[in-house]
């Protein structure tokens, strides 16, 4: 069996890649498919088992899941993640298609990414999506580099934060049924507390200079929220 690769903690969707993301989760079925994915990797007939106990009287059909997945892969939404052998024992040289979701938070946005600060070479360019966002919230930074800074500790917070996701699902792999919701509250839960006491301290005080900076560049900027649609 391949996999499985961890989430990003938060995936920015900008352009047609966010228009076709805002499209599909119009549909409930897939906001529950991809609610489902952030829990734990699942095959097309694990899903099509979730729903159907979502909606008893609902007919759920191997297909229309099938259709769903894919709009959902197709905007960056889910990916899949491995195979695992068809079969109650696992016996079986039938190999299915593992999904998961491919970020804990989603956030999607149309705004213009103009003025985002030009890039030096460090590999940041996801957190700097982040920052451009706030801007848009109506953040005011001072410079570039109070820029990088706020995007490394954002980088260095996230290394921490997945070092612990692994440690969590080691502690709830012998979990023999939980219910996806549960799932993600203890595993951000037992992801925390299950860091060494070096990663538990930087993680806190990364997250207090994070939270301490943003909240000056509020206090700077107070804009106005864009608009969500």
């Amino acid at each position: 069996m391949q996999g499985s690769n961890p989430l990003d903690t938060l995936r920015i969707l900008t352009g047609a890649q966010a228009i076709d993301a805002y499209k599909a989760l119009n549909d409930e079925n897939r906001r529950q498919i991809l609610h489902a994915l952030r829990a734990r990797r699942m095959s097309t007939s694990e899903l099509v088992e979730f729903l159907s106990g979502k909606d008893p009287k609902k007919e759920v059909k191997p297909q229309t899941v099938r259709y769903h997945i894919k709009e959902l892969e197709k905007c960056g939404l889910v990916t899949q993640d491995g195979y695992e052998p068809t079969g109650d024992n696992g016996d079986s040289h039938i190999m299915k298609k593992l999904w998961r979701a491919t970020a804990e938070n989603v956030f999607i946005t149309t705004g213009d990414m103009d003025g985002l600060p030009e890039r030096n070479g460090y590999d940041l360019d996801k957190t700097l999506d982040i920052v451009s966002t706030m801007r848009q919230l109506g953040l005011s930074f001072t410079d570039e580099k109070e820029v990088k800074e706020i995007a490394e500790n954002f980088t260095k917070r996230d290394k921490l934060y997945l070092k612990g996701l692994e440690f969590a699902k080691e502690s709830l792999r012998d979990v023999c049924e939980i219910d996806p919701k549960l799932y993600v509250i203890f595993r951000n839960m037992l992801g925390l507390v299950r860091l060494s006491e070096k990663d538990y301290n930087d993680y806190w005080e990364i997250s207090r200079d994070l939270t301490d900076a943003l909240r000056d560049a509020y206090r700077r900027g107070e804009g106005k929220n864009p608009k969500v649609y």
